[in-house]
């Protein structure tokens, strides 16, 4: 996450229906600066994608190939994607986020380090699931990196049932969810979301990243500052396992029948 406080709270019945967008989405847009302005306009052809009602987007045509692929939700600045992209450069990464001034900055650094394995969205997050990706396998590891808690209206938090659901689809088999937080009390939310859906199980963090080379978490401004505010990070991992469908479930006890 770019942002330093994420002090805000929406006591207004109004933003709690996640399909408006709160007023401060369009107050922070006016935050770009003229440099970030140029940035866009010269590097969102390059490293920018779009999409349109109907019109999802097409990973393998946006990458020019097909790759073990990563999505990160709320990529902020892009240090962690920028970091981890640099690293791996056999795999394609695809980020989102809302904030112009963030993606500027991370278009910034995709081009000051000649990266061609990173697309930017600005979206919604939950928008870009449901409305921009064909439900189909496509991922192979989800990076949600210091979400904003919502405090005051649980259910626009982005670890909620239905955003997960939405996650299941687009997982490949054994794809990994990666989440890091440091609002307490958020964690225990994490697990009982994760918990109760179908296909996901709880991993160590330190088995995930011994088992699958370049799969850490960076080190970002925002944790650095967290931490030196005495906030404790912690570091959730899950594996998404496809559940099997009502038919094999039924047809099983049948098969063990003599």
């Amino acid at each position: 996450m770019c942002r330093k406080q994420r002090t805000q709270r929406m006591p207004s019945p109004r933003y709690r229906n996640p399909s408006v967008r709160p007023a401060w989405y369009k107050s922070r847009q006016r935050a770009i600066s003229p440099a970030q302005k140029r940035a866009e306009r010269a590097l969102w052809p390059i490293y920018g994608l779009t999409f349109a009602h109907q019109q999802p987007l097409d990973m393998d045509a946006a990458f020019g190939r097909s790759a073990l692929r990563v999505l990160e939700l709320g990529c902020g600045c892009g240090e962690a994607v920028t970091e981890l992209a640099a690293k791996r450069p056999e795999h394609d990464f695809l980020a989102v986020d809302w904030m112009r001034r963030g993606l500027a900055t991370c278009l910034v650094g995709l081009d000051d380090r000649g990266l061609s394995n990173v697309r930017l969205v600005r979206a919604d997050a939950a928008t870009l699931l449901t409305d921009a990706l064909l439900p189909v396998p496509s991922f192979d590891e989800v990076l949600v990196f210091f979400p904003d808690p919502w405090k005051g209206s649980p259910e626009r938090r982005l670890i909620r049932p239905d955003v997960i659901s939405s996650l299941g689809a687009l997982m490949r088999p054994k794809g990994c969810l990666r989440v890091a937080t440091d609002v307490a009390g958020y964690p225990a939310h994490i697990r009982a979301t994760l918990g109760g859906a179908s296909g996901w199980q709880a991993v160590p963090c330190e088995t995930l990243e011994s088992e699958r080379s370049g799969y850490y978490r960076p080190s970002t401004l925002y944790e650095r500052e967290a931490m030196a505010a005495g906030r404790e990070i912690e570091d959730l991992c899950f594996v998404y396992n496809e559940p099997a469908d009502e038919a094999e479930l039924e047809a099983e006890p049948s098969a063990s029948k003599p």
